[in-house]
């Protein structure tokens, strides 16, 4: 089997608590998983979707707070640690050894809570003013958002590549030809975007919202830390999700 067709079923065991199976995985593999990370993503968006649909008869906040919550326990978490992680480092460091010192702590501070709460409640919020355009907001949230974090590996150095300790540092040998390829799965997710009703403008200003994430973002972490990290790459998949959304919702 490719490497590239591998790196599908590691890419569930790396984004989900899903029990795919599949280990050993080869170390070739981790490179090339970040490739259908957006796949993923709009995998991960139908399932909410569908989970929305399913508790017709209820209010919208029960709805969307159930499909989030589904959202973040498949997850585990995993890319709303990474924005949490980021705000606590970012906003408790003044220089670039303790920024990656305090990403390394497993606990949580006042920054990071802060920046985790409101930022589910943004979410929510966003998706019940979406309405009946939920699902929309669920697929192409979980999807897009999750292409940025492969595009900005394509051009930012990752700061942890030799740290034996980094989770993502396997994943982070990803680069231009994986940014490449996101950024085609980007033009199909918005093809069936449009096919669905979003107009051409709407999905421009997301994909516009997405690149003014990655660039105040990217070079924010650059002049802080020197890079990405992984938890920088979470924090870009949740900011880069909030952006589209607010772009859905825009009146």
């Amino acid at each position: 089997m490719p490497v590239w067709l591998k790196a599908f079923r590691a890419s569930f065991t790396f984004l989900t608590r899903i029990p795919v199976g599949g280990f050993p995985y080869p170390p070739k593999t981790w490179q090339w998983i970040s490739i259908w990370f957006p796949l993923v993503g709009a995998l991960m968006g139908c399932l909410q979707a569908l989970i929305w649909w399913g508790l017709q008869g209820y209010s919208d906040p029960t709805r969307v707070l159930v499909a989030v919550l589904f959202g973040v326990v498949i997850t585990g978490g995993f890319h709303e640690d990474g924005l949490a992680d980021s705000i606590d480092a970012l906003g408790g460091a003044y220089d670039p050894d303790n920024v990656l010192r305090i990403l390394k702590d497993s606990r949580i501070g006042a920054f990071g809570a802060l920046a985790l709460i409101l930022a589910l409640m943004l979410k929510v919020s966003i998706l019940v003013d979406l309405g009946a355009m939920a699902p929309v907001g669920f697929i192409l949230g979980q999807s897009l958002s999750r292409a940025l974090p492969v595009i900005q590996l394509g051009i930012q150095p990752y700061v942890r590549r030799e740290d034996p300790a980094s989770k993502s540092r396997d994943v982070a040998r990803s680069g231009r030809p994986q940014a490449v390829i996101a950024l085609m799965w980007v033009a199909v997710l918005c093809g069936a975007g449009f096919s669905s009703g979003v107009a051409p403008v709407t999905l421009a200003q997301c994909i516009g919202s997405l690149v003014v994430v990655g660039v105040v973002f990217g070079v924010y972490v650059q002049r802080r830390a020197g890079g990405l990290t992984g938890d920088f790459m979470g924090a870009l998949q949740q900011l880069g999700e909030l952006g589209i959304l607010m772009v859905l919702a825009a009146p």
